[in-house]
């Protein structure tokens, strides 16, 4: 696949267009590798040219020429608030507009760079691929028999999870620390992304019967499909506000901890990433309290 390029949706599109009964709107969507040269020094004579690699999710969308416009724009506004969405400063995600190209861009710190784009076609970019006759590229608007425009949408995965990561990592206050730190680092990436929501580790008590417990617990959160991580099996000890600062650092949602207070009684403590906040809660209730969690953010 070659970047810059609505190669492979053009490609496929007389294929496609028979699964859909010829019937428009309809689009195509890819996820691969994608390779550009780059040039290492501008300012040399002889260059040293390299080649990179991306990973980029695109969308070849077809519509007749009457609707495109109005296409071009849904697509727009759709890809803008998608990437606004998981964003902790919405704003830091905006779009320019040029004759038939728009680019959503992220304000970065040292600037703002692309990580997606959006650019509009005429029907000549179907005719010029396929060629012997245009018959098989019409398809239905309604009764009318066209041959499609194209939007096409292309982001780099790669540069996104950059500007998502930018995005997520803050430093805030530690009211804790009464050293030269005085900051605390938190990665608070959104709920939705976040590749681990839950942290399982151990506080005080007899450690063999405790990790019992946590391997119980990590296996019941996983069937439900709630990533976790097995601090647990540390065998270091480490003190518990050096722990929080690491799962913090981390971007782990919430921390479970474990102790001979759970083996009594049944009771946990779960501190929260975003609020720090600890509260108490007794283990059959924790998979539902995070569940509930999990799919109220979704819904944001």
């Amino acid at each position: 696949m070659e970047e810059g390029r609505v190669v492979g949706g053009l490609l496929h599109y007389v294929s496609c267009l028979e699964l859909v009964n010829r019937k428009l709107p309809f689009g195509i969507a890819e996820v691969g590798k994608c390779f550009h040269c780059f040039s290492e020094d501008e300012h040399n004579d002889l260059p040293l040219i390299r080649i990179g690699e991306r990973t980029v999710a695109s969308l070849t969308w077809f519509s007749s020429a009457k609707t495109s416009g109005q296409w071009r724009d849904y697509w727009l506004r759709h890809r803008l608030l998608w990437w606004q969405r998981f964003s902790q400063v919405p704003s830091r995600f905006s779009s320019d507009h040029q004759d038939n190209m728009s680019v959503i861009h992220y304000h970065f710190p040292w600037g703002k760079e692309p990580v997606e784009s959006l650019c509009c076609m005429d029907e000549a970019s179907l005719t010029q691929m396929h060629c012997g006759g245009s018959a098989k590229l019409h398809g239905r608007d309604g009764r009318k028999s066209v041959i499609p425009h194209v939007v096409w949408v292309s982001g780099d995965l790669d540069r996104g999870l950059l500007a998502y990561l930018s995005d997520a990592l803050q430093l805030t206050e530690n009211q804790l620390s009464r050293g030269k730190d005085q900051q605390r680092m938190v990665l608070k990436i959104h709920p939705s992304l976040a590749p681990i929501k839950v942290a399982v580790d151990l506080g005080k008590g007899p450690a063999v019967d405790l990790r019992l417990v946590c391997q119980g617990l990590s296996d019941e959160l996983r069937e439900s499909r709630i990533s976790v991580w097995p601090g647990y099996l540390d065998t270091l000890q480490t003190p518990m506000e050096q722990l929080f600062t690491k799962y913090d650092e981390m971007g782990v949602m919430f921390t479970v901890l474990v102790s001979d207070i759970t083996l009594e009684n049944g009771l946990l403590q779960l501190r929260s990433r975003d609020t720090t906040i600890k509260e108490t809660m007794h283990i059959s209730k924790l998979r539902d309290f995070l569940l509930q969690y999990i799919t109220a953010t979704k819904k944001h």
